[in-house]
Formats: C-alpha cells, sequence, structure tokens
C-alpha cells in the first residue's frame, strides 16, 4: 500500500479561554491556514467558526479553564480542534433544523454556532471525563469540478497492465470517472484535484489498470478506521467480457490491504457480479431514485484476520440485531442488556447529516445524546422531506454511547436496523434505514 511519504503538518497552543484572548486564538487560526497555503474563503471560514465559538463557549467554560486549539494541513483540507471544559454545553444550533427566531433573545444568541455549523465542511463532537469536549472541523479546499475527458474508444484493445498512479493520473482518472456516467460516484472523485491531493497525502490509494496509451478502469481505497478499509470501484471504462481487469484490480486490492493492519474491508456500492470469490454479502438497503426508480445499495465485506472480540453495551431492538448479527457473522461479540438513564442525558442532541441530492439521500449520524432525541429525529425527518428526500439512513457505532443511546428513539420514529459493517466506526457500524418512508407523527 502506499504509505504517506510528507510529515503532516500540525500547530498547536493552549490559551486562558477568556475574551481577552479571542483576537488571539483568531490571528492563530489566520496565520497558521494561510501558512499551510489556504486561500482567503477557506481560511476565512474556520476563523469565522472559531470567533463564533469562542464567544458562545466561554460563557459556559468552567471558570479559569483553558481552551486548546490544534490546526491540521492534512493537504485538502484543514482540520481544526478546540478543547475546553464545560458541564452541559448548550449544542442545539449545530442541528440543520435549527432556526433562528428574531422575537427571542435565546434564539438570536445560539446564532452564532449556527454560523460556525454551517461554515465548515464537516463537524465532529468528542466528550471525555472531567467535563472535556472537543470540537472537530474540517474545511476542504476549493476545488472546481471535473472536466470533459476522452474515455476509451470502443473495441480499445492491447496488453492490460497494472499501474500505481501519480497525482495526475487520479486526477485524469478522476475525470474518466465522471465522464463515463458510473453510479455511486464518491464526493472526492467529482472534484479531481481532491482526489489527487488525498492520494498525496496519503488518505487515499489506488490502482489504475492500462491498455496501451489509455486508463481503461482503476479502483481506489481510503480508511474508514484505524482497522476497516472502504473501496471505491472497480470503474471500468471498456468491455471486460471476461472479467480480467475487475479480476486484476480487486485481486492486487487484495494482496496490499492483506499487508496492512486492516482486519477487513468494505464496498457498499451497486450489485457486483461474482462477488463471491472477493466478498462475503452483507445486504442490501432499496433506494427509491428522483425519477421513480429504485437502486440497490448492496454491502459486502472480506474479512482478513482474525477478530479479537469485544463488548456491547445496549437494549431493545438494537440488542436483538446485534446478537442475530454477530452470531450469522461468527463475530466473537457479547451484547450486555443496559437501560439508558434519560435523566442524566445532556438536554438537547445532535444530528450530522450528509446530503446526496443525486440518490435522494440523507445519511444521519449522532453527534450527541440527548432527552429530546425522538423530537429531533422527526424534525430532521420533516425538514429532509420538505426538501425533497425520499431516502434515509442513520450510522450508529457501536462502541459510542452518544450512538447507542439513540436506538430507542430510531425504534420509536419508524427506523430499523438492517445491517451490521465490522470494525466500521468505534466498534461496528450498524446502518438503520426508515421502515415505510412515512413520517412519524
Amino acid at each position: 500500500m502506499k504509505q504517506q511519504t510528507t510529515r503532516q503538518k500540525s500547530a498547536t497552543t493552549r490559551i486562558p479561554f477568556d475574551m481577552p484572548f479571542l483576537p488571539l486564538a483568531m490571528e492563530f487560526i489566520d496565520k497558521g491556514a494561510r501558512g499551510f497555503g489556504y486561500n482567503d474563503r477557506e481560511t476565512g471560514g474556520l476563523v469565522l467558526a472559531m470567533e463564533e465559538l469562542f464567544s458562545f463557549y466561554v460563557r459556559q467554560a468552567a471558570l479559569g479553564s483553558a481552551l486548546e486549539i490544534e490546526l491540521e494541513d492534512q493537504g485538502y483540507r484543514l482540520a481544526l480542534t478546540i478543547c475546553f471544559r464545560t458541564a452541559n454545553p448548550d449544542m442545539r444550533a449545530f442541528n440543520l433544523t435549527w432556526n433562528v427566531n428574531p422575537d427571542s433573545e435565546e434564539s438570536l444568541d445560539m446564532l452564532g454556532p449556527m454560523i460556525a455549523a454551517r461554515s465548515v465542511s464537516s463537524l465532529r463532537l468528542d466528550f471525555g471525563s472531567d467535563e472535556q469536549v472537543a470540537l472537530h472541523m474540517t474545511r476542504d479546499r476549493d476545488y472546481p469540478p471535473a472536466g470533459a475527458v476522452a474515455l476509451p474508444p470502443s473495441g480499445a484493445s492491447g496488453t492490460l497492465r497494472l499501474s500505481e498512479p501519480s497525482a495526475d493520473d487520479l486526477r485524469h482518472f478522476a475525470a474518466m470517472a465522471v465522464a463515463s456516467g458510473a453510479p455511486f460516484i464518491p464526493p472526492f472523485l467529482l472534484r479531481p484535484g481532491m482526489a489527487a491531493d488525498m492520494l498525496d497525502a496519503g488518505h487515499l490509494n489506488a490502482i489504475l489498470v492500462t491498455s496501451g496509451d489509455w486508463i481503461v478502469g482503476g479502483l481506489l481505497w481510503r480508511p474508514l478506521t484505524d482497522t476497516c478499509l472502504e473501496l471505491y470501484g472497480p470503474y471500468l471504462f471498456s468491455d471486460d467480457p471476461d472479467d480480467r481487469m475487475l479480476t486484476l484490480l480487486l485481486d492486487e486490492a487484495t494482496g496490499r490491504i492483506s499487508h496492512s493492519n486492516c482486519r477487513g474491508f468494505l464496498r457498499r456500492q451497486g450489485p457486483l457480479a461474482g462477488h463471491e470469490r472477493f466478498f462475503d454479502f452483507l445486504g442490501d438497503l432499496e433506494l427509491s431514485g428522483i425519477s421513480g426508480a429504485t437502486a440497490n445499495n448492496t454491502y459486502y465485506y472480506r474479512q482478513l484476520k482474525e477478530e479479537s472480540g469485544g463488548v456491547v453495551y445496549c437494549g431493545g431492538a438494537l440488542s436483538t440485531f446485534l446478537g442475530n448479527q454477530y452470531d450469522r457473522l461468527c463475530l466473537p461479540r457479547q451484547v450486555r442488556e443496559t437501560v439508558v438513564d434519560h435523566s442524566r442525558l445532556r438536554d438537547a442532541s445532535v444530528l450530522a447529516v450528509e446530503l446526496e441530492y443525486a440518490r435522494s439521500l440523507a445519511i444521519i449520524r449522532p453527534l450527541c445524546a440527548g432527552k429530546d432525541m425522538a423530537a429531533n429525529l422527526t424534525a430532521h425527518l420533516n425538514l429532509l422531506r420538505g426538501e425533497g428526500i425520499d431516502n434515509f439512513l442513520v450510522e450508529i457505532n457501536t462502541g459510542c454511547f452518544e450512538d447507542t443511546a439513540f436506538a430507542a428513539a430510531l425504534e420509536e420514529t419508524g427506523f430499523v436496523p438492517r445491517l451490521l459493517i465490522p470494525d466500521a466506526g468505534r466498534g461496528d457500524l450498524v446502518i438503520y434505514d426508515h421502515s415505510d418512508g412515512t413520517l412519524p407523527s
């Protein structure tokens, strides 16, 4: 597998969490981002997020506490982490459903966190001991969409060769994948420059197959977690009647990945003919298309190393589902029944939403458990349905309380656990879908 050849660049600081130090925090982000080579718009989003989050949470932070800041250049994006101590942070404005009411002083007060959440590319929350809160944000570089490129002529033939692409090769391959009209194109391939920078940064691996001077196919993969990778493709641009290209690509990828520390890899796109040689079948989800047609989102998995076991604390339908899946997949996990004490939850929950308009799909991920989980899920369903979204999936991590605490609320709002992906989260990843497409009352 390709290894990262350049050391990641990062800058860290620790300052008093007090209003006089806000300009210093903003200056740190601004100068750091520009030092890493990011433009005004890319830098401005994170500076704005810092200003709004600092100004809001400084009033909730523990007296005399410090703010820890880390800014990391990951090549294709900037990653900002801020850590501070607070007992019960108000994070309602991070939800997509949050709206500002100009007649409510409390609502107007939450405008800052809402602006911050919508000025970054992604947001994730972590809660540690001693009331420690960590906000992880990223801001992608600006990349143009894929341009028009030529595909191999019909009937092109020649000796097939595998090659490890340069950044320029991958940039061209990404544009070819888009031009081919292939379904299930990941967002980073839609912006070929992003794929090239991810390759250079070691966050993406790829194998191409060539015939003469033409790239005729390729396969990509990147980490989901420290122990699980996700495959994208194979993308084939010429006829492959005997599955020669497909076999070359998957055999090579499997061989390379098996020499890594990963315990398995996942493919979740459309059906793959002859998958039995390469994967175990995890399951199928049917998605309603914009035109009324349906498409199968098929999940395959390949286990490479012996499982080391684990314990999951949960209850209800999730407990039953996990027990059945662990037996079916022969995974050495123990499910321990537990009931969430709602009196100890935070007041408000937070959800992250990833939208794929081309598939009319919303992927919802819990960020923070709270007493309003069912109401928050319902509000998100109503909002997204109003935006024309027809398909709803929720991903939860079995090793994270903030996720498993949502199990009862998911059941109450019509979500059903459908698939389990080993090691694809903090623990395993469980995929829920909405049972009948109707909205809860």
